[in-house]
């Protein structure tokens, strides 16, 4: 701004600088004295100067104000440039600035001192310009930029030519009072971590730059750090801070301060982070997630894209993470993913199941006697798995075990499956599942050999196993074996099969077997009784009472079979344990087979007389004298009595048959052409040949098991005599020659010897053997009676075994249990079979339609009705037979039918209870007879351990089941055979003797041995 003072004090100036002039000198403060008046202002002309620059002229230092001598300066023509001024005598240009130093804003009063000038033009240094006319005017400019400006006058005068004059006065502008600060940048962005040095001024209000005042900065430690150089260090949390970095100017008692806004970006990405990280849920429920990307200092990257995965079993997830659980339950470690790029996060996902919908219990299996915790899996409607939920438990068959409610269990001691022992429920909602318990045998305590002792004949061979069993006389399968010899009476091979040597007598510790678990080693023994060569014959010994007596090779150990039966006849079985005799009862005479202890008889044939019965070689066929048919005719049966089978068919007597070797023919004697002859008849081609064709009667042949020659006795020479021919009756030898008759002659095995009854030496008949020519004649018995119809025993085979035969003494046994319903489990399994012959009873043992039952009941049919419990009825036919223990599997075309397994007749002790079920009747409701376990028998003519029961068996339960209180079959009821040392009990076949030949019976073998 331009301020211009009346003329007569410009007038007034004008002639003080002129005095001041004179005087050769002038003083600054005593112009700023004089020109203190003021004047009315003037305003400025319309004379233009040229553009000043923008940035003030500095003057020297030091240079307040002065008055600046005049210089003649070409005239200045606007807008034309500058030429050069024709200089005038006595122009000159002064001015003078009042004051010359201030603060801004400062206004300051210029004195035109020039003379002889009528024009000026002012330049105030600041771009500020003004002209004038006169000398008398005062010019006012206020300055509010602080610096050092040049102030230029340009007094000129007019005429032609133009002269000019310029005049200079410095003028020195100090910033104003404090008025803001400024701080450069107001606004940065910068990384983590990042460097930024501020620039910090202090401002007087005309934006006037303010030195050597105290400045502070300070900054927020969570933005970063700044010192008061304003060198600033970005922090590591990201994020927009206002107002991040103070600066605090004082100036005396003024204090001025001023911010800056930061923004801190985030760094590199380092990983993903998903929230929350762990949820709990249910199956079906929502969650929203979120999640972010983040830096190495967890600072969000704001841009990122990330993308969501879910673990398929645990639900589905959308890409905004909106979580939907599925039906599976659990815990997903990795449920749900959230990514970018090579980053990921997981969120472990627990999905709880539904309430419980079922319940179920793993089949328990479980060393006997062990105590293990038990658990029972409780499901919801998806089958997850409930955890937790409060289940009690109840035993159902105390022999399975003990256990508490809270499942702890401690098992019986005997190894079996026990079905539907336990029961568990769940309490809260009433859900319930039984369980099936298996116990199985615990570490190998001792060892049990099977047979336990057995009586074998001379080279005879016998297997040998062994069962390891645990302390509760439990087997344990699968534990090998290794066996020698205690005694040196044979060898023993390492599969346990013994063979016999050639030396009698009874080895209590004959064999030993070496069972080894881990580190446990347990053995046991075997007796063998190695029986000499032995030959039975009948003896009048029992005051004159016929029997059979057995009798070693050399006379020796005489031993009574029979008692008061008067046999006749009597041959051995070919495996040398059984004997089967013609004995008179009832009135008829008929064929009985027997131990060769006289135990065990079973009737064989109930009509006629008959007579001579013989077992033929291969053990399958006996072959005796029959008047069934009218005459004394030839007969074979199987050796149950079944199917017999007329060979000869003559008025003549037909009697004394012999098997040849191969059983394929049979010898006999006839009188159908006058004498008794020998004849032979071909069972193949049904043709009869004549051997012998002598005088007097030939009788009781006896084929040679080796050289197939045949034996007699002939009374040709007037007494009988024995005679040796070969098979075809040619070459004809007598072989003894006595006064006196020599009677019944019979092969020794080898076919070496031939034994014989004579009266050669006694006034009674007594036993002998000769060599094969008749000479080396030994006799064998000394007594007061008749001896006769010798027959030298076949040495004794070994028996069948598995692991069923072995007698586990002292062995943990089941408990009865009451209240099973045996009719509405067993009983269904119970059949009722009807042939043309009579009706018994079977059970069903294969769901396929396999039953089993007793022989004599099908011996002698092809095919036989099948009455199921329901009342339906099937054909069935014969698969397999066992003739000599009497058992028989049948099938009928049917299926899914209820049936029976086979017990263990060890695990039910004398006194156990036991039912027999069968049908007394056609139509009859099926009936179970309660009654007790009295004893166990053992056969060892046919290798059968017999249930004894108290009371006899009725004909209807015969082939029924024998059942334990568990419903598990321990036998089949045989009413049958017995032993005639024991009255008024009843007899089953033990389940164990069964599972010996059952798979061979199923496979369709007809079994004879």
């Amino acid at each position: 701004m331009i301020k211009l003072g009346p003329l007569v004090t410009v007038t007034l100036v004008a002639l003080g600088l002129a005095l001041l002039a004179a005087c050769g000198g002038s003083d600054d403060s005593q112009i700023n004295s004089d020109l203190v008046s003021q004047v009315s202002s003037v305003s400025p002309g319309n004379t233009s100067f040229p553009e000043p620059s923008p940035t003030p002229k500095a003057a020297a230092d030091g240079l307040k104000s002065a008055l600046v001598p005049a210089t003649t300066i070409p005239t200045l023509a606007d807008p034309t440039p500058a030429v050069e001024a024709t200089p005038v005598p006595g122009l000159q240009a002064q001015v003078a600035a009042t004051p010359s130093t201030g603060q801004a804003p400062f206004e300051v009063r210029f004195t035109n001192l020039s003379v002889n000038a009528d024009g000026f033009r002012w330049d105030f240094g600041d771009g500020a310009t003004a002209a004038t006319d006169s000398a008398n005017q005062y010019a006012y400019h206020e300055y509010t930029k602080a610096g050092v400006y040049e102030v230029i006058l340009v007094a000129t005068t007019s005429g032609d030519p133009q002269a000019t004059s310029m005049a200079t006065v410095v003028v020195d502008v100090q910033p104003g009072p404090l008025h803001h600060v400024d701080v450069q940048p107001l606004a940065i962005t910068l990384g983590v971590g990042e460097q930024h040095e501020f620039r910090v001024s202090a401002l007087d209000r005309f934006e006037n730059l303010i030195e050597g005042l105290t400045i502070t900065l300070r900054s927020d430690s969570m933005v970063g750090k700044i010192d008061n150089q304003g060198r600033f260090r970005a922090g590591t949390q990201a994020g927009v801070y206002e107002s991040a970095v103070v600066v605090e100017v004082v100036q005396g008692s003024t204090t001025k301060t001023a911010t800056a806004d930061i923004t801190i970006q985030p760094g590199p990405l380092d990983k993903v982070i998903v929230s929350p990280n762990r949820v709990n849920l249910n199956i079906g429920q929502t969650h929203q997630f979120h999640a972010e990307a983040v830096d190495i200092h967890g600072n969000s990257l704001a841009n990122a894209r990330l993308t969501w995965q879910v673990d398929a079993e645990a639900g589905s997830i959308s890409q905004k993470g909106l979580l939907t659980t599925g039906t599976k339950a659990g815990t997903f470690d990795f449920g749900v993913t959230a990514a970018i790029l090579s980053e990921e996060a997981s969120v472990t996902i627990i999905v709880n199941p539904d309430p419980p919908a079922a319940l179920a219990v793993r089949s328990v299996v479980v060393e006997a006697g062990e105590t293990v915790a038990l658990q029972a899996l409780v499901v919801d409607q998806y089958d997850n798995q409930i955890y937790g939920a409060l289940v009690s438990w109840t035993v159902h068959d105390i022999n399975a075990g003990l256990i508490a409610p809270t499942g702890l269990f401690t098992a019986g001691q005997v190894a079996r499956t026990f079905e539907s022992a336990l029961r568990a429920q769940v309490d809260s909602v009433g859900l319930t599942s039984t369980v099936d318990v298996t116990i199985v045998p615990g570490p190998l305590d001792r060892v049990v050999i099977a047979p336990e002792h057995v009586k074998i004949g001379k080279e005879k061979a016998q297997q040998f196993l062994g069962v390891a069993v645990d302390q509760f006389g439990n087997a344990i399968p699968g534990v090998e074996f290794v066996w020698d010899q205690v005694a040196s009476i044979g060898e023993t091979g390492a599969d346990g099969w013994f063979v016999a040597g050639s030396q009698a007598g009874v080895y209590k510790q004959a064999v030993k077997g070496t069972a080894t678990q881990g580190d446990i080693v347990r053995w046991g023994v075997a007796g063998v009784t190695i029986e000499p060569d032995r030959i039975a014959f009948i003896s009048g010994q029992n005051e004159n009472q016929r029997d059979i007596y057995v009798m070693n090779r050399d006379g020796s150990n005489v031993q009574r079979v029979t008692t008061g039966a008067n046999p006749q006849a009597f041959s051995w079985s070919p495996d040398g344990k059984r004997i089967v005799s013609d004995l008179a009862f009832f009135g008829q005479r008929h064929i009985v087979a027997a131990n060769d202890d006289g135990t065990w008889e079973i009737l064989l044939t109930e009509a006629g007389v008959n007579t001579d019965p013989i077992w033929s070689p291969d053990g399958q066929k006996i072959a005796y004298s029959s008047t069934d048919g009218g005459y004394w005719d030839i007969y074979v049966m199987d050796v149950d009595g079944g199917n017999p089978t007329r060979i000869t068919n003559h008025p003549a007597r037909d009697v004394n048959p012999a098997w040849s070797p191969d059983s394929s023919k049979l010898a006999f004697a006839s009188d159908r052409d006058g004498n008794l002859e020998i004849y032979v008849a071909d069972l193949t081609t049904k043709r009869i040949t004549r051997l012998t064709n002598r005088p007097g009667s030939d009788s009781h042949p006896s084929w040679s098991p080796r050289s197939g020659e045949i034996v007699f006795q002939s009374d040709q020479d007037g007494d009988y005599e024995i005679y040796r021919m070969n098979a075809d009756g040619t070459e004809v030898v007598k072989l003894t020659s006595n006064r006196i008759d020599d009677l019944t002659p019979w092969w020794s095995p080898d076919g070496q010897r031939i034994t014989y009854a004579s009266g050669a030496e006694a006034k009674d008949l007594e036993i002998y053997t000769m060599s094969r020519d008749g000479d080396d004649v030994t006799r064998l018995t000394h007594n007061q009676h008749v001896d006769l119809y010798p027959r030298w025993a076949p040495r004794k085979d070994g028996v069948e075994v598995n692991l069923g035969s072995a007698l586990i003494l002292d062995a943990s046994s089941l408990m009865d249990v009451e209240g099973q319903p045996l009719e509405s489990t067993a009983g269904k399994a119970v059949v009722r079979i009807e042939t043309r012959d009579g009706s018994g009873s079977g059970f069903i043992i294969d769901p396929a339609g396999l039953i089993l039952s007793q022989n004599h009941l099908i011996k002698e049919v092809g095919a036989v009705t099948v009455y199921l419990n329901d009342g339906t009825s099937y054909v069935g036919s014969v698969v397999g037979r066992d003739l000599l223990r009497d058992l028989a599997v049948i099938r009928i075309e049917a299926g899914g039918l209820p049936w029976l397994k086979l017990g263990d007749v060890t695990l039910a002790p004398v006194g156990s209870k036991i039912w027999m079920a069968g049908y007394p009747a056609a139509g009859a409701e099926l009936l179970l007879t309660q009654g007790l376990i009295s004893a166990f028998q053992f056969d060892p003519g046919r290798n059968i351990r017999w249930v004894q029961t108290e009371g006899p068996v009725a004909t209807w339960n015969s082939g029924g089941p024998l059942l334990d209180s568990h419903g598990q079959v321990i036998g089949l009821v045989n009413s049958k055979s017995f032993d005639v040392s024991i009255r008024g009990a009843g007899f089953a076949i033990s389940a164990n003797t069964i599972g010996l030949y059952l798979e061979r019976l199923k496979a369709g073998e007809v079994i004879t041995k």
